[in-house]
C-alpha cells in the first residue's frame, strides 16, 4: 500500500511537531531524523547515509540512540532538511 505524498502544510507540521518534541525531552534527534528521513524524504539509511556523506551505521546508531552525535555531525546530517543545531 502506498502512502499518499504529504502536502506542504504536512510537511510542515511534521518539522515543527518534531522540532517541539526535541526541545521539550519527548524524542530523540536521532529519533526526529528517522522520523524525517522516512516520512519527508523517502530516503533509506543508505540513500540518506550517501546523501549526506557519513556511514550507514553511523546514521543508524545516531537514529536508534546507540551513540552521541556531535554538533557539527547533526549540523551535516539535519542540513538537507533545512535544520542546524545549537544555540
Amino acid at each position: 500500500m502506498n502512502k499518499q505524498p504529504l502536502s506542504p502544510e504536512e510537511k510542515d507540521q511534521l518539522l515543527l511537531d518534531g522540532i517541539h518534541a526535541v526541545l521539550i525531552g519527548q524524542q530523540t534527534e536521532g529519533e526526529l531524523l528517522r522520523q524525517l528521513r522516512k516520512n519527508l524524504l523517502g530516503l533509506t539509511q543508505q540513500g540518506y547515509a550517501e546523501l549526506v556523506g557519513i556511514s550507514r551505521r553511523t546514521l543508524s546508531d545516531i537514529e536508534n540512540g546507540k551513540t552521541q552525535a556531535s554538533s557539527t555531525t547533526l549540523n551535516q546530517i539535519f542540513k538537507p532538511l533545512g535544520l542546524k543545531f545549537g544555540l
